[in-house]
């Protein structure tokens, strides 16, 4: 029963160990090229699915 008044100092001590927001990222921009890539090389991937699978429209019978 005595958990819910440790908890929150065992909260309060973990943050104040690992800091959370304390940096900034860089040097990204590799991992949003290849997010881009993957994603137009999905979309090319799926439009040639499309294409291959068209339904062929029947030849028309000539009159005699």
């Amino acid at each position: 029963m005595m958990l819910h008044r440790a908890l929150p100092l065992l909260i309060e001590q973990l943050a104040a160990q690992y800091p959370v927001g304390a940096g900034r990222i860089q040097g990204g921009w590799t991992y949003v090229w290849a997010s881009y890539g993957i994603t137009w090389a999905a979309f090319a991937v799926y439009s040639l699915s499309l294409w291959l699978r068209r339904a062929n429209p029947p030849m028309p019978e000539e009159h005699q």
